[in-house]
Parts: C-alpha cells; structure tokens; sequence
C-alpha cells in the first residue's frame, strides 16, 4: 500500500551544486586542462543526480495518488528536456554546413537525426567497433549520447514503477520496499553487464544503455531509502557527504582515457555521488552544501543542461574550422559557451519549463516537444541531402586509374605524359619506386610507365564525397569480421569449380584487394576463401588487449592446418608491431608472429604470398582533402612510404622460404610524392586504404606478379628434394 511522503521535493542547492561539479568536469576534461584527466566522469555524476530526481519525483507521485500519471510525466521531461536540446541541434548543423567539410556532412547529419531521435549512444556504439569508419572523427553532437540514455531510462522505469504499484496493491505491500528491489534488480544486472562489456567491448560498452542504467538505478535507491537518510546522525551523514566529495576528486584526477570504462572504475563517480546526496539529508549545514551552495556554483548548476549541450559543437566546429586546437583555444571556447548556454536558459530552456499553459496541458507539452524532435530529424535529414547534392558523379567506368601507366595504355595530354627521353615530371624519380619481388616477362610486372601518369583529372570517379562507401563486395557479403570479434567468417569466392584452393587471410588490407582477387581467380581456376578480420593481423604475436585477435587467429591458424587446409595462401596487414618496447622490437615480434605461422603452412606444403600494405597518407584524409580542394590537387599529396604493416611482412618473408614478398606500392605511389588522384581514379579512401575503384584499374599489374608468384612457388614445391 501506498507509505508516507518523504521531504525529498525541495531544493537541494547541495545537488545544484553538484550539477555544476559535473558540468565543470566535463568541460574542463574536454578542454584539455591536464589536470582533469578523468573529467569524462561528470557524465556519471549527471546519471545519479537524474536517476535521484526522477525516481523520487515517481515515488512521491505514487505514495501521494497510488499511481502514476505516464502522460504527465512524459510531458514534463518533453518540455524540460526537448526545445533546448533541439535549437542546439539546428544550430549545430547550420554551423557544420558553414564550416565543417562536406565530406563529413553526411555523417553529421545522421549524427543529428539520431541524437534527436535519443538513439545516438546506440549509433556511437555501432560506429566504434566499425573499422571502416576508422577516419569518423568527434561527432559534434557525440555528446547527445548520455541525454540519449538518460531518456531511454525514463521510458523504461517508469513502466517498472507502474509494475512496481500494480503489484503493491495487489499484494498489499509497502511501496518502497517493492520498488527498490525491482531497482536492485536492474542495477545488478545492469552491474554485472557493464563489468562483462567493459572487460571483453569496451568501445561499445561506453555507449550503450544497458552497461549505464545501474548508475541511474544508484541515483533510484537513494530516493527510495531517503528516510533512513533522513534519520541519520548529522555527524555520520557529513562524513557520508565529504566522503563522496573526495571520490569525486579522485575522480576526475586520478582517472584517465586509458582506464577501461564504465565498469569497476565507475563505482567511484557514482558511488561517491550518491554519498553526497545521501549524507546532504542530514548533514547540511556542517556538509558540502556550503561550498556546493554558493553562488557561483548554483547559477553553474542552474545552466548546466544548456552548458552541458553547447560547449561540445562549438570546440568541434572550431577545431573543423581552424585545426587542432591549442590549451587555452580549447579553454577559451568551452569558457565562450557560457553565454549561449546562459541566453538559452533564460529565454527558452527556462521559460518553456515554466509555463503555466504546459502544466495544465500535458498534451501541449508533448506536441511541443515533438515538434522539437521533428525540427532535429529535419536538420539532420537536411544536413545528409546536402552533401548528397555536392556529389559530382562521373560517367561509368571513366576513369582509367592505374591503367593510364600501362604500356599502350590510353595517351595523355603533353604535359602530363613527356616523352620517354624528356625529364621526369617533379617529384618523379624513375628509379625509387619500389620494385617487385616477383618480376615475369609481362611489362606490367616491372612497373608502371611513369611517363603516361595521367595527374590532371577531367573528373573524378568515385566522388571523394562517396570515397567511404567505394568498398570491395565482400564487406556486402558479410565477409568481413569486426573488431573485437574471435568467430572466423569464411566466404567462398573466384571459380568455385576450380582446381586450386586459395585462403585469403588477414586484416582490411588484405581486404581491399577483394574484388582484384576474385577476378584473378575466376580468370586462373582458382577457389578463393576468405579469412578476414579487421584490425588483425594474422599473427601468433598478439596486438590487442582483450585477446580477441590472437583467438581469431588461432582459430584460422587450426582451420588452415586442418580440415579447410589451402594449396596457397595471399597475406597482407596494416599493424606495425605487436606488444611493448621500441618500434623496432614491436616489429620483429610481429614478424616472428607471422613467420611462425607461416612456416607451420609450410611444412604442409603451403607457400604463402605476402602483399604489401599500401603507403600511408599518416594523418591526412585523402578523401576529404580532395573534395575541399579538387582545383588544387597538390596540396592533398603526401610523401611515398612503405606503408605501415609493411616492414614486419617483408620482414617475415624473409624467415620463410616458401613465402613469396610482392609489393603494389609502384603502381599506387609512383612518384615522390604520393597522387591523391590518378587517371581520374581517387586512389584512397579510410585511412591508408584504396578506393576499390583504384584497386581494379589494378587487375592486370596484380595478375603479372601475383599468377606467376604462384606458379613458381607451387612448382618449387613440387620438386622432390635434392639428396
């Protein structure tokens, strides 16, 4: 049956206070001051102040009526919550359209509809275990995804309190009692979860709701213990309260980015918030509430949603505009969002929140706040049919990539194709690009015919704003494992009828290669099986934390030498090295890795190719740079590499006899400086990765060093051996 009200309704300047401890963290965390390295803890703050608020507001609403009012309760969390949150999403996405790349638009905007949906956390996660989504920086609204959770949690427990008040007047029983163990029940699960993700996920357990609604249900169980609070010693309920202050500040300077979480580690944050709350009903005045209460600290916590909402998109419009921030750049904006976040609080979050007219109608309050969701999907919709618009689409199969360097290829105009006996084109240097371990009487596998290196596209195929989606078929097929993954997914491609069993194995630099591969392979009779994972090299020396990679490899180390055992096998990968020391260290341990796998195939009589990974542009986005600058092309070179993976896969090669080491790295940089666009081919996408439009201009130069590799290495080991 219903119990007796208890005085949780009044303003606790204590808990304003400690909004403005959360706000504060955050910023100061996002700013860059290097003294708050674990400031991304304010967002765990906030979860127990709401999960406190709300769960107090319900239990009073059910102990004062034997009920729940769902339509008010959503109506108020519509109007609080909604019009601020909205007007920051529109002028998010005016601003990325102002000053954000174009190529990012379409992320964005997805960005925006989701958060206006309360998805976002869900999107966030998905995207970081996305390899392919490698170049995805910050999002400008990443932020919207602890709002996203908090709003998830308010659909879910108030259905658990009206369960909760069912079962009370069904049975008979005390209300709080029954609502705090429906709440253990998900803290605890949620708990358990949260130390499982944490421990085997931890890029998704970040985000999600599920590893985040114990921390709200803490916030719960104090309002529902809130009479034994109430009675407790004032002495005891202030150490409770200064205690918790001092988790807080070994929170935010005693944790860091590297430590894993949610999990055990937010037991300090949130169990510390919770002290504080607690012990501020008895112990008020000898508590935190005099430092918590003052002034400042309760207009902060006043302002904090608001501050909370705008700090973020401008640091990151800003870094977008004019490059990485500097400290007191980053300082100095996150100060600067005070003043919207001031002028939003005054004249909408506050005044909406206030209005008489919402009160008496529950379902005005709801039609305003959905019109607030729809003008956030709009922004973002827009956002997404803006850069669509950009996109300039080149006519099918235009571009000769690649194929403008074969010999006989298609002519160029004079000063971009100078005669054989003229000199080089600047930055060509005829003798330094790498040459091919395998070389065959085919002129494609001696190199590329620099002389006809087409640099002055008519147009550009794909479009560097579609660069992203230009992938081989095998990640539509599913082929494809993400990161964080241990189940091997083996797909079958090339002439399945064919006569030579071919493993494809290792990570998304093996990958890019797909659609060349299978070609070759029908072309050549050849079964191909793919053994893809990405962000794994396949290598016994492990290169992550969680073991995930070294158990997928493991597993297709067992697959391999035996019941799925290839007659070839074609390696590439993208890791420089594996564990700790230096660089070099890190690379031979790496290359024993692969060369102790490689030598188990070759006693089975299996020799292995070993590809090249592709030069890497370090930390400049092809991609986008050419779609900001597709009249200046030159400003988006960089300087010819190796490529990262490739020293320890040379390295490797060397330890093994039957390995056979090839490179394409001629034909993808042929010159000193790497073209981001050749033959009016886009040659890069994600990182260090080719657009699959590239790769099979590529076909012909891979077939001439590829086919006769195997050829050869198969005929070697057919060969009885010498006495």
């Amino acid at each position: 049956m219903p119990g007796r009200p208890t005085d949780t309704a009044h303003f606790r300047p204590d808990i304003e206070g400690l909004r403005a401890v959360a706000v504060l963290m955050v910023l100061a965390f996002h700013a860059g001051l290097p003294f708050v390295p674990g400031g991304f803890a304010g967002v765990d703050v906030f979860f127990v102040i709401s999960g406190f608020l709300i769960t107090g507001l319900l239990v009073r609403e059910v102990e004062r009526s034997g009920r729940v009012s769902l339509l008010r309760f959503y109506a108020r969390r519509a109007k609080r919550l909604l019009p601020a949150a909205s007007l920051v999403l529109v002028v998010t996405g005016v601003l990325s359209w102002s000053f954000v790349p174009t190529v990012r638009w379409a992320e964005i905007g997805g960005d925006l509809a989701a958060s206006a949906a309360y998805v976002i956390n869900w999107r966030l996660a998905a995207r970081s275990v996305d390899y392919l989504a490698e170049d995805s920086v910050a999002s400008p609204v990443q932020h919207y995804w602890s709002l996203a959770v908090e709003e998830q949690f308010y659909i879910v427990w108030p259905l658990l309190i009206v369960l909760g008040t069912w079962l009370v007047h069904r049975h008979r029983l005390r209300t709080r009692p029954v609502l705090g163990a429906l709440l253990v029940l998900v803290v605890l699960a949620s708990l358990g979860w949260s130390l499982v993700a944490t421990a085997g996920q931890p890029q998704t357990a970040y985000f999600v709701t599920t590893t985040r609604l114990w921390e709200l249900g803490v916030g719960g169980l104090v309002a529902i213990t809130a009479t034994f609070w109430q009675r407790l010693a004032p002495g005891p309920a202030t150490a409770v309260a200064w205690a918790g202050v001092l988790a807080l500040v070994l929170s935010a300077t005693l944790l860091g980015p590297q430590t894993p979480w949610p999990g055990y580690a937010a037991l300090l944050p949130t169990l510390g918030t919770a002290a504080v709350i607690a012990g501020g009903f008895a112990g008020r005045s000898r508590g935190p509430v005099r430092l918590l209460g003052a002034a400042p600290m309760l207009d902060v916590g006043a302002t904090s949603y608001s501050l909370y909402l705008w700090h973020w998109p401008l640091l990151v419009v800003a870094a977008a505009a004019w490059g990485e921030l500097s400290l007191w750049q980053g300082v100095a904006i996150a100060a600067f969002s005070y003043l919207p976040a001031r002028l939003t609080y005054a004249l909408v979050e506050n005044p909406i929140r206030s209005a008489a007219v919402m009160s008496r109608l529950p379902s005005l309050a709801l039609t305003v706040g959905a019109a607030c969701t729809l003008l956030g999907l709009g922004t973002g919709l827009t956002l997404v049919r803006g850069m669509e618009s950009a996109v300039v689409q080149a006519e099918a199969g235009a571009g000769a990539g690649a194929g403008s360097m074969l010999e006989g290829g298609p002519p160029v105009a004079d000063p971009v194709a100078p005669s054989p006996d003229a000199d080089p084109p600047a930055g060509v240097a005829r003798d330094a690009a790498p040459d091919p371990t395998v070389t065959a009487p085919d002129p494609t596998a001696a190199g590329p015919d620099i002389s006809r290196i087409d640099l002055t596209p008519e147009s550009i195929s794909p479009d560097p704003l579609l660069a992203t989606k230009d992938l081989p078929g095998l990640y539509d097929r599913h082929c494809s494992g993400s990161v964080g993954g241990t189940e091997v997914i083996r797909c079958e491609a090339g002439d399945l009828a064919g006569d030579l069993d071919v493993a494809v194995v290792g990570d998304s630099k093996i990958g890019q290669w797909g659609d060349v591969l299978e070609q070759i392979a029908t072309d050549q009779g050849w079964r191909l099986h793919y053994y893809v994972r990405d962000a794994c090299p396949w290598s016994s020396a492990s290169v992550d934390d969680d073991g995930s990679c070294l158990l997928w490899g493991q597993r297709v180390h067992d697959l391999l030498l035996g019941p799925e055992q290839p007659e070839v096998v074609i390696v590439s990968g993208v890791k420089q090295g594996a564990g700790e020391g230096t660089r070099q260290e890190r690379s031979d341990r790496l290359a024993a890795g692969y060369a102790d796998y490689w030598s188990d195939l070759a006693e089975e009589g299996v020799p292995v190719m070993v590809l090249a990974d592709s030069p890497n542009p370090g930390g400049k986005h092809v991609y986008e740079c050419v779609s900001e600058h597709r009249d200046d092309l030159s400003r988006c070179t960089f300087d010819r590499s190796d490529g990262s993976g490739t020293g320890a896969l040379r390295e490797a090669a060397a330890q093994v006899p039957t390995a056979t080491f090839l490179t394409m790295n001629d034909w993808i940089c042929p010159l000193e400086e790497c073209p981001p666009v050749i033959g009016d081919v886009l040659v890069y996408r994600q990182g260090s990765h080719i657009t699959n439009t590239y790769a099979v201009t590529l076909l012909e130069p891979l077939r001439a060093r590829l086919v006769p590799a195997v050829d050869a290495a198969l005929a070697a080991l057919a060969q009885p051996a010498s006495s």
